[in-house]
């Protein structure tokens, strides 16, 4: 891993508020956070403007990113996988504001440049919370219709959401490589309930999760950011999380499935097979794709990036 010239504490420390947050003038911490995940598309996209800051949900100071051009038609909000952050939306960012959209995008917590332990979490409907709160932000600063991105373990808390179908926000859900059960699950509840009383997490071994070679180069030696070991806690987490989801109504709600059939990160067969119980999805199966759908080739990026516009496009 290459050293990076300012750290996570350097860039928390010269981070605002995102409500006090401008367009331009940042750190030079935070120019270089951008600068390495290209997250400042508005450099080359005229008449985007880029907020930048942190906001407190819970016990968590969360990262987050408000994209908004001077004209667009719709609002979407982005939320990463597991042990990622929103610098590995970068693709998918690009792609919504050359679009026409506002994009919206935070860290969870433990992730990324939000407060936490690293991937730590004890009960997943924090998650489900802190989208609540950004969902605040969001209205304050962009206009809807309001849509929403999950990626694999981002997805969880938006299902949890939707499927309670307590505050309507989002008028269209795409879920893609969607997290319910991970590949080798029972396999992973053993492991926890093994090793819970002797350490706190294991070891996270890098995946071949895309079939770019470049992005998996980043990942190993330029992305600091990347959580390193898997807390065991999670597990349980995810556990009591699934319990939930299983006692949860089915829901009258149209959504979107974008799956990849080489993902061999969830179990995905069995996601979809709930997902399909518990709303109204229409499934998409993209051929050869990894786990990793925004930072796969670009031929399958295109086709992935293909039909989520033609979704959100649609009546």
């Amino acid at each position: 891993m290459i050293t990076p010239t300012y750290g996570y504490e350097q860039i928390r420390s010269d981070m605002v508020g995102l409500a006090e947050s401008t367009d331009g003038g940042n750190a030079e911490s935070v120019d270089y956070y951008f600068d390495l995940f290209d997250l400042d598309p508005e450099k080359d996209i005229p008449g985007v403007e880029h907020f930048f800051g942190s906001f407190d949900s819970g016990e968590f100071n969360i990262a987050a990113h408000i994209y908004r051009p001077a004209e667009y038609k719709a609002t979407v909000v982005l939320v990463h996988g597991y042990l990622n952050h929103t610098g590995q939306l970068t693709h998918l960012i690009r792609f919504l504001l050359e679009n026409g959209y506002a994009v919206c995008a935070y860290d969870m917590p433990g992730h990324g440049l939000s407060s936490g332990e690293g991937a730590w979490m004890d009960d997943f409907e924090k998650y489900a919370k802190v989208l609540d709160d950004f969902k605040g932000l969001v209205a304050e600063r962009c206009q809807g219709p309001y849509h929403v991105i999950g990626f694999s373990h981002g997805s969880c808390g938006i299902i949890q959401r939707e499927l309670e179908g307590k505050d309507v926000f989002f008028d269209k859900v795409v879920l893609t490589s969607p997290l319910v059960h991970p590949v080798q699950w029972k396999k992973a509840q053993a492991t926890y309930r093994l090793y819970w009383f002797f350490r706190k997490d294991v070891p996270r071994v890098l995946s071949r999760n895309s079939s770019d070679k470049s992005f998996l180069e980043f990942n190993r030696e330029k992305d600091f950011l990347h959580v390193q070991r898997v807390p065991l806690i999670w597990v349980r987490g995810l556990e009591k999380w699934n319990a939930k989801i299983d006692a949860l109504e089915p829901r009258d709600r149209e959504i979107l499935v974008i799956q990849g059939d080489k993902d061999k990160t969830v179990d995905w067969k069995y996601n979809l097979k709930l997902l399909s119980e518990k709303f109204t999805a229409e499934q998409i199966i993209i051929a050869n794709a990894k786990h990793e759908m925004f930072n796969e080739s670009p031929e399958i990026k295109k086709q992935v990036f293909r039909e989520i516009g033609s979704y959100l496009e649609s009546n």
